[in-house]
Order: C-alpha cells, then structure tokens, then sequence
C-alpha cells in the first residue's frame, strides 16, 4: 500500500513534466554554456547605470521583479522597459500593473514611467523585430535580468529556452552599448558542491559540479551563469546576484506563497508532523533583495563580480516549528525518512495539494549521491556561502537585511493565516 502511495504520488507531482532528458556529465554542460556569439564593437555614448535614463526589467510580472520595479522607481528617475508576454502593450501594462498590486504594490506613483511591451524570453530577440529590438539595445543604460521560467519539476531541456536562451538574448541586446546586465540566478547553482563535498565556497568560486545538480532549474541557472561568465571575459559589464530563500516583504509578511518552503509550513501545518532536520531558513525579504539588487547595480561596476544576498543571521526549521506552536498548532517531529513516508501518504489522499509538485524533491535521489534533492540543502551537506562581495557593496549603503528572527516569522505566519493559505490550528499534532 504503501508503494501503491508513493508512485501516486509521484505521478501526481510530476504531472505535467516534460520527458526530455537532459545533459547528465559537466562536459555536457559546459558545452551548452557556450555563448556561441562575438560581441560587437560597441557603439554610441556609453551607458550612464549610475543614474540610468532608461532601465531594462525583465520577470516584470513576478513576484521579485514586481519589487525590483517598485524600487527602481524611488531611487532612480529611469524609464522602465518592461518586455511581458502579452496579446499587446495595453495588455502588457496591466499585467505588470496588477501583479504590483497582487502583492501590496501600488504602481500609479510610476506608471508613467513604464514602457511594457510584448516580448518572449524564449524566442530569438525576445520576439522582437530586428529594428525593435536595436532599438532596445541603444536605449537601455542598465538590464536587470530576473525573468525565468521556474519548474522545481521539469528537466533541463525543457527550462533551457527561458533560461538559456533568453539569457543569450539579453547577452546580444546588452552588447550593443555594452550596457551592465544583471543576473538574477540562485544559491540553488552550488547545490553540486555540496555533495562533492566541499565546505565553502567564496562569491568567485569558478562555478563546477553541474553533474551533482539534478534539480533542471538549477541546471539551466548554471548553465547561463556559465555563459555570462563567457560574456564578461568578452568585454560585456556583467553581475551575478545569487539570493537564498526570496521570502515575504519585512514589514507585511506579504510573500509568494507558490514556493517549496511555503508548501512545507503548509504540510506541517496540515498533518501536524515535521521533520527533524537542520533546514536553515535562509530568509531574504524580497523588499531587502530588491533594494540590494538595484543598490549593486547603481553603485558597483559590473565587473564579472557575483554577489551571495544571503541573510547574516539565518534561522532552522525548528525556529519555525517553535513560533507555529507558539500559534497554536500541534507538531511532533519525526526522522526525516518517516516524515517523508507521511508526506507521501498525505498527498496520496491530497492529490490537489500545494505541496504535490514539491513531493519528488524529498523523495527522488540526487546525482552521485544517496540523498533526496531536498537533503542536499540541509545544514550539514550544503556549502557555507562567503559574501564579502555582497558587504562590500552595501557597506554604507544602510541596507541590512533582518535577521530571520521570531518577529519575523510571526510576521509571515500571519500572512499565511490571514490570506487563508494555511488551516487554523490543529488541537494535537497528528494526521
């Protein structure tokens, strides 16, 4: 029965999944990192990212770009292009419009600041005319890169036209002018060293371990960091900016809830069970990751550097399990494997469950070792994370990102229960 439980599960989580195999050796990877493109001779003014006329926002319908928007808007006077995939620009703008507003974002002080227009990251010049999107290129002063097609499920080969491909794109677009691009990627990249056993790894670590990765997200976010560093040895001004968990603005807890973390706190507080594991709770506020982001990007060169956003003082799991019974709800913790066998039956008998596209993480093994996905982020397997890049950038900037403390996970806890995502307090742990 049990079995019976678990391939339903699994096939309930992977609904949707594409059956395309991706590459499986770091050769392979490395062969897709090729930009495949010369750069150029860049011509006309060169950009002025300081204080930029005009700035170039992909992921604008997202939930970090709608407050990379937000952000640009206060500290910089720039007109924001904003490529959406969209039926036409009124389209387009009302898509950026209402998902600042999904998450407490009033964009009317700036509207007429935007410029949103259709555009497809997967296809070639964004889908753009060729005139178009010249015209893009000798226009922007700075690009901020934080649109992707995110999938903790589907392969590599499916995430690489988004992923890949855009990036490249955007490659070609900032070489016009040779205008700053910003890469918005994820610590997710360093999973791989993690399993092969390293213990630290510095902001410049050459990227390696694409073959430990497993999870095609985070392949395909290798891959175009890969690329850029490619590009920057080119000559094109290029940042990284690796965030941890991107979690709920600081001071209203308002946070995309469509998460793996989210979906967690979810199951935990729905079956009453929790794994015993040190999870860190590497919290970035999305409103501290945004300001952060546009910071770097207005006050440091683009200079190939990559930057750990990560939180200084971090929290586990047991620091939210601890404010979750503080709320009431009844949790007992149990071994990893057990909580893994509850989880499965839970969402056996769920199938609609938030946590269903999450379930294979904690259950499918990792490349070239016998742990699930999931346990390759515990305390005791994933890297420590240098950020020396990161406090040096920010120093004097007077930008700290809040400690992941009780506050705020009451905070988020609130919002979880406020917006209806997780049940009222259950008497007793227990399913």
């Amino acid at each position: 029965a049990h079995a019976a439980a678990v391939d339903r599960a699994l096939r309930a989580g992977r609904a949707g999944r594409r059956a395309a195999p991706g590459p499986a050796t770091e050769a392979d990877f490395l062969r897709e990192a090729r930009l495949g493109l010369r750069l150029p001779a860049a011509r006309g003014p060169a950009p002025d990212w300081r204080d930029p006329a005009r700035v170039l926002v992909t992921g604008a319908t997202g939930f970090v770009g709608a407050f990379l928007l937000d952000r640009l808007a206060r500290v910089t006077r720039a007109e924001l292009l904003c490529p959406v995939r969209a039926r036409d620009a009124a389209h387009a703008r009302r898509r950026v419009c209402s998902n600042a507003a999904r998450y407490g974002l009033d964009a009317a002080p700036y509207e007429h600041r935007l410029t949103c227009f259709p555009a497809d990251l997967t296809a070639p010049r964004l889908g753009l005319s060729e005139e178009r999107f010249g015209q893009l290129g000798e226009a922007a002063e700075l690009i901020l890169h934080a649109g992707a097609h995110v999938n903790f499920l589907y392969p590599y080969a499916a995430l690489r036209p988004a992923n890949v491909h855009g990036t490249r794109e955007l490659v070609r677009l900032a070489a016009a002018r040779r205008t700053p691009l910003h890469f918005l990627s994820t610590i997710a990249v360093l999973a791989g060293f993690g399993t092969a056993g390293v213990r630290q790894v510095a902001e410049d670590t050459p990227l390696a371990h694409a073959d430990h990765l497993t999870m095609g997200y985070a392949e395909s976010k290798w891959v175009a960091e890969r690329m850029l560093t490619e590009a920057a040895e080119a000559g094109l001004p290029v940042a990284v900016h690796r965030p941890y968990e991107v979690t709920g603005e600081e001071h209203t807890g308002i946070c995309n809830t469509e998460t793996a973390i989210s979906s967690l706190f979810r199951v935990i507080a729905e079956t009453g069970v929790a794994p015993d594991v040190p999870l860190p709770l590497d919290f970035v506020p999305v409103d501290h990751l945004a300001a952060a982001v546009v910071h770097l990007a207005t006050h440091e060169p683009a200079d190939g550097r990559t930057y750990h956003l990560t939180n200084p003082r971090p929290a586990r799991l047991a620091d939210m399990l601890a404010r979750m019974r503080a709320a009431g709800y009844g949790i007992r913790e149990l071994p990893y494997d057990a909580w893994v066998t509850e989880l499965v039956r839970h969402v056996a008998r769920h199938p609609g469950s938030p946590t269903t596209p999450f379930v294979s993480l904690c259950v499918d093994r990792s490349n070239k070792s016998d742990i699930s996905v999931k346990e390759m982020y515990l305390d005791d397997v994933f890297p420590r994370l240098g950020r020396a890049n990161t406090d040096r950038g920010l120093a004097g900037s007077g930008l700290r990102c809040p400690p992941t403390d009780a506050a705020l996970l009451d905070r988020y806890l609130a919002f979880f229960r406020s917006s209806g995502f997780l049940p009222p307090p259950l008497p007793r742990g227990g399913t």
